[in-house]
């Protein structure tokens, strides 16, 4: 179904009325299908106007008062992220705009505005907005459709009830009405979540094959499944290594204009997934097979836990062997775990499952892994991480603060331990915190993720060694981190001071622009300067002017305005006035002692 766009809303804003009134005049908007719905002369301004007006496409100058357009910019695209952004720069200004592009902004034009260059981006802007368009009208249509049939409520129902959101009088109600066969006695259950994952390069699609490999792809899963379904129960064990027809084999066309989203093939590739786990069992037994909220499929085994793991193991085998995307790495892994007696222990033996699953980040992936081999005991009681500590965890690490998070690490690894393997489970947590925290401070290489120290805290034999090791760890993360702060920071300053040193004589030199000169905020810029010279931006800036006026006092004989002129500030009384604070005398009396 073709959709017809209404007139897209254009918000121009520049400090200069010329600029506004140029990009206003160089070409048809209308022709363009767009319609120039208001302009702003600084940053503040439109943001009341977007919020009025709501715009889809802004273009914004760089250099404003008060605030530049890559700082605006962001701001738009974190309120409202499906606004479009083109920054208008100067070639001088060329390098700061490529800048721009890191933070999402669609696109940037170089002045002087040249019409040819402005249609080709508005031809551009408004081509993506209608695959956008398309694409979430698409989807919504799908999720109505989804939310009418019976097979999404039901997996809706069962994702539900593994979250434990479902009281115990209404569950027995529900389960009857989607026809799980959970009894009013006490039957036994175990959960397996498998996690099927591709890293898809930057593949090209054009439209019209995109939906052609779709709609051939759901046919070829089709046929998968009624492959599974004709083989006899006993065939459910072995691997399927040679009918390529039993296969679901992906591919795509590569072309330079349509780039294919990654996440559409993830999902693409869980459906198939999915399908062929489905097909793994009969349709009459007790096992439910839904997609949980994070797109893995979960395999919930109600009864005797006899065959199940061993069912997991072939499946994952199977899966791994016929899910293929061509010129990727197709990874699927699984996590099982324990069996619990009575349907109401649902959301606890998924819990377990899911955990399970996460250790993949340490014995690698194509595995399946079970939660009591995590734990070795089963009778003993599970550990449990504290989602508020580790949060707290990695703020600490990811600002330097190593003395704070190794005290915090003391209050997490205080609780009582059952065993080496329960340790190990929260060392895991930790160390997961100090990666991000690595990650997101822009760490590389081993400070990232020292391997081998993590090797190591997973193969000591002792708890006071693990401890030892993991707070070595924590600490060593934190101080990188904050070393890299620091000097980061501290090089900023000296280059300011240098830069303060060479332009005092300019009397527009202030905080705002030495912060944009530099690229940070005023505030961020403001803050530092406190930090490392104990004074204010403007305390520094004056004192500073003041040393070099009482040098030419002593010096020249240039008079006051002169000198005034000369250190950036041109008025005469004012520069009298501040003299006379600073040294504790007027000029007068200052040359009249010297002399």
């Amino acid at each position: 179904m073709e959709l017809t766009l209404e007139p897209l809303k254009v918000l121009i804003v520049d400090d200069e009325y010329l600029i506004r009134n140029l990009l206003r005049m160089r070409i048809d908007w209308e022709q363009q299908g767009m319609v120039i719905v208001g302009e702003a002369s600084d940053a503040e301004e439109a943001l009341d106007q977007v919020e009025l007006l709501r715009p889809d496409i802004v273009f914004t100058d760089i250099y404003m008062p008060k605030m530049d357009g890559i700082e605006l910019s962001g701001i738009l695209m974190e309120r409202y992220s499906n606004i479009k952004i083109v920054v208008v720069t100067g070639h001088d200004e060329f390098e700061y705009a490529r800048q721009s592009v890191k933070l999402g902004i669609s696109d940037f034009i170089l002045k002087p505005i040249r019409a040819s260059e402005l249609l080709q981006v508005t031809a551009k802007l408004r081509a993506a907005i209608e695959q956008e368009v398309g694409r979430e009208y698409e989807l919504m249509k799908l999720r109505e459709e989804m939310e009418q049939s019976l097979p999404y409520l039901r997996e809706r129902f069962v994702n539900q009830w593994l979250s434990d959101v479902i009281p115990e009088d209404e569950l027995q109600e529900k389960a009857r009405f989607f026809g799980i066969p959970i009894s009013s006695g006490e039957p036994g259950l175990r959960i397996a979540v498998m996690e099927v994952e591709v890293a898809v390069p930057q593949a090209k699609i054009t439209a019209p094959e995109a939906s052609q490999h779709l709609s051939e792809t759901s046919h070829q899963a089709h046929q998968a499944q009624r492959a599974h379904q004709a083989r006899q129960p006993h065939q459910l064990s072995q691997v399927q290594t040679e009918p390529q027809h039993d296969q679901t084999h992906l591919s795509w066309h590569k072309t330079e204009a349509h780039p294919q989203p990654a996440e559409e093939i993830h999902i693409l590739l869980r459906m198939v997934g999915m399908k062929q786990v489905q097909a793994f069992y009969p349709q009459n037994s007790q096992t439910i097979i839904v997609m949980d909220p994070h797109n893995r499929i979960v395999v919930l085994s109600l009864g005797a836990d006899t065959e199940f793991a061993n069912q997991v193991q072939r499946l994952q085998e199977e899966l791994q062997h016929t899910l293929k995307l061509e010129g990727c790495q197709v990874d699927v892994t699984a996590g099982i775990g324990q069996w619990h007696s009575g349907w109401g222990k649902a959301c606890v033996g998924y819990w377990e499952a899911c955990r399970a699953l996460d250790y993949q980040a340490f014995v690698g992936k194509n595995q399946v892994i079970c939660f009591e081999d995590l734990i070795i005991e089963g009778g003993k009681r599970p550990y449990h991480s504290d989602a508020q500590l580790l949060q707290q965890l990695q703020f600490y690490v990811s600002v330097g603060a190593g003395e704070e998070a190794v005290l915090l690490l003391e209050r997490m690894l205080s609780v009582p331990f059952s065993d080496v393997s329960q340790f190990r489970m929260a060392a895991m947590d930790v160390v997961t915190e100090c990666q991000r925290a690595a990650i997101e401070q822009q760490l590389e290489g081993e400070h990232a993720l020292n391997k081998e120290a993590v090797a190591a805290i997973f193969t000591a034999d002792h708890l006071p060694e693990l401890k030892n090791m993991l707070e070595q760890h924590v600490r060593t993360v934190s101080d990188v981190i904050q070393a890299k702060r620091q000097a980061k920071e501290g090089n900023l300053i000296d280059r300011v001071m240098a830069y303060l040193e060479e332009n005092m004589s300019n009397a527009e030199v202030g905080l705002s622009s030495t912060a944009a000169a530099f690229y940070v905020s005023s505030g961020h810029l403001g803050r530092l300067m406190k930090k490392e010279t104990g004074q204010t931006f403007v305390e520094y800036l004056t004192q500073l002017r003041m040393k070099k006026a009482e040098m030419l006092l002593k010096q020249t004989d240039l008079k006051g305005y002169e000198i005034g002129e000369q250190v950036g500030i041109p008025d005469p009384h004012y520069f009298s006035v501040l003299f006379k604070k600073h040294i504790g005398r007027s000029m007068n009396e200052y040359r009249n002692v010297k002399t």
